[in-house]
């Protein structure tokens, strides 16, 4: 299902929102929480880019051959690849890589230098826009990051549907 607010722009804005779908959000908050205080866990966003707008309806959840620490997480790209992949030829070209997320071990996080590092130079070799998610102990972090743009935009939770959450602009 699609909200009506998922609508492109010609203008190629930032998204005016971005929306999680339930089957891709809930996974990531069990894998988090089942984690919680003992290691960063990690995956990426498959989604649809309608015009400037995100819709993210699937999250790989960590492979067996990521790597997470108490205070890091490294994504090897062989398992998310290969399932990006498979969901793209499935959907006839159309579901695509449009972002990533990883767990913070604090109640409401927020990125690090790291973090903005790795996602400039994820955007920048991906020449498009991605969203970055960061799950804590009691909020999330959603951002979007633009080929070289420094800064993220921030998104903060607007709505929650059957379709999913919602997210704005800050």
């Amino acid at each position: 299902m699609t909200s009506a607010w998922l609508v492109a722009d010609s203008d190629n804005n930032p998204p005016s929102a971005i929306l999680i779908a339930h089957t891709a959000i809930e996974p990531i908050l069990a894998d988090a929480a089942r984690y919680a205080g003992r290691s960063e866990r990690g995956g990426i966003f498959l989604g649809l880019r309608r015009g400037p707008h995100l819709e993210i309806k699937e999250a790989t959840l960590p492979t067996r051959w990521d790597r997470g620490t108490m205070f890091a997480f490294h994504r090897a790209a062989a398992g998310h690849r290969a399932v990006a992949l498979q969901r793209w030829r499935k959907s006839g070209r159309v579901m695509d890589w449009v972002g990533e997320w990883h767990s913070h071990p604090e109640r409401f996080p927020s990125p690090s230098s790291i973090d903005l590092r790795n996602w400039q130079q994820i955007t920048k070799s991906r020449g498009d826009q991605m969203a970055f998610l960061i799950v804590g102990y009691e909020g999330m972090w959603l951002g979007l990051c633009r080929p070289n743009c420094l800064k993220p935009i921030r998104y903060v939770e607007a709505e929650r549907s059957d379709a999913g959450i919602a997210f704005l602009a800050q």
